[in-house]
């Protein structure tokens, strides 16, 4: 049987659009490859930051009631809770890009305030002594980011969804131009429409339908730590927050050049970020790197040691806390750090929620909420303007 909508991916920006086009009475087949939040989804910090971007402020806020209303309602709690944020700096030159940052964020909506390397060392006593201070920021929150996206799923599926995992998408089906289902290991599946929410895997099969979406991976390292003693970090940490083209030298992927020169200029670059956990443990980072192969790990040597050279020396308490585990993950960045929602274009039936960089969790709800209006509707919906795919040219540059 056709269903009105095929999601192609489990994480959470699939999870969250399945739930939203189920809502509204469409029939939905969600595939995710593997288990869900097998992506991305399932190997970030868990943490939902307030972006200083002027589009996302009001997305992030709408995700913040959206998971709280559903770790209320849900079987599967998810640790959504409020959370302190501090922006960092080692030195007079960090502080100044805090200041700043902190300032973008005080225009979005999220207060913020500079504090020295006094009240630093009071609020968080593990961290070194001669840091410069920070930037108090407020509104951000956390959350264990692969049970949030199976309560998503159990959501989805309660509204009428169908979720298959460990399915495969090889490919999708076309009739003349339009895009009319896909192609899995177990045969065609037809559908009125196709959503891809599969990260950076989303590119290779739009090409499949002539189009094209300027998305591309970057890699990101985490490590874990045993639960840390000699103190008890209570703020999400981070010497910088990165928004927009993470990690790479310009808008977009990288150039020959950069994947030929030597570490580190061609690799991973790295800001120290500290995500506490309810156990006493802490998640370190992070890093990003170009990601040509997604499952080419050959830079995790090189970035986990500059995670931990970062830690030990704005944390020195860590030096001698047992590291537990160490992954990585590839974030689905565009050319311009916001996501990219809408039809594709030149490919009718086909449809995108992808690039999200580091704020998949603070703008899936609210992005796919955009796309199924938009897709309901027929007409672009107010506020989803800043995402359209058509924003780009076909080199991946910006229309301005």
């Amino acid at each position: 049987m056709a269903h009105d909508v095929i999601v192609v991916g489990g994480g959470i920006a699939g999870c969250a659009a399945a739930e939203r086009l189920a809502e509204r009475g469409l029939s939905v087949l969600l595939l995710e490859r593997g288990a869900l939040a097998g992506g991305a989804t399932g190997r970030n910090q868990g943490g939902l930051l307030p972006s200083p971007l002027p589009a996302c402020g009001g997305l992030f806020a709408e995700a913040v009631a959206y998971y709280a209303q559903a770790d209320r309602e849900s079987e599967v709690p998810f640790r959504f809770r409020p959370h302190g944020y501090l922006l960092v700096a080692a030195d007079e030159d960090g502080m100044d890009r805090a200041r700043g940052h902190g300032h973008a964020l005080a225009e979005n909506g999220f207060p913020a305030h500079q504090i020295g390397p006094g009240e630093l060392r009071e609020l968080e006593p593990g961290l070194a002594p001669d840091l410069a201070g920070a930037v108090v920021v407020e509104g951000a929150h956390a959350l264990h980011p692969v049970l949030t996206a199976a309560a998503l799923a159990v959501r989805a599926a309660r509204a009428g969804a169908e979720i298959r995992t460990h399915t495969m998408v090889r490919g999708l089906l076309t009739d003349s131009e339009r895009v009319t289902g896909v192609v899995t290991d177990g045969g065609p599946l037809a559908a009125g429409a196709v959503v891809l929410a599969a990260g950076p895997w989303s590119r290779s099969l739009a090409q499949q339908a002539g189009t094209d979406v300027p998305v591309f991976g970057a890699r990101g390292w985490l490590l874990r730590t045993a639960p840390v003693t000699g103190a008890v970090f209570r703020h999400t940490l981070m010497q910088s927050t990165w928004h927009g083209p993470v990690g790479l030298k310009r808008n977009g992927p990288p150039l020959l050049a950069d994947v030929a020169a030597p570490a580190p200029a061609g690799g991973a670059q790295v800001v120290f970020s500290l995500q506490p956990l309810p156990s006493g443990e802490v998640v370190l980072g992070s890093s990003s790197g170009p990601a040509l192969q997604l499952d080419d790990v050959r830079d995790g040597e090189e970035a986990v040691a500059m995670i931990a050279a970062a830690a030990a020396r704005h944390a020195p308490v860590l030096a001698k806390t047992p590291v537990r585990a160490a992954w990585s993950g590839v974030r689905p960045m565009s050319p311009d750090g916001l996501p990219v929602v809408g039809p594709a274009p030149g490919a009718p039936g086909l449809w995108l929620l992808t690039g999200f960089g580091i704020d998949g969790m603070p703008l899936a709800p609210g992005t796919a909420r955009l796309l199924t209006e938009y897709l309901v509707a027929g007409r672009c919906p107010a506020g989803a303007e800043p995402f359209v795919p058509e924003r780009f040219d076909a080199r991946g540059d910006r229309h301005d």
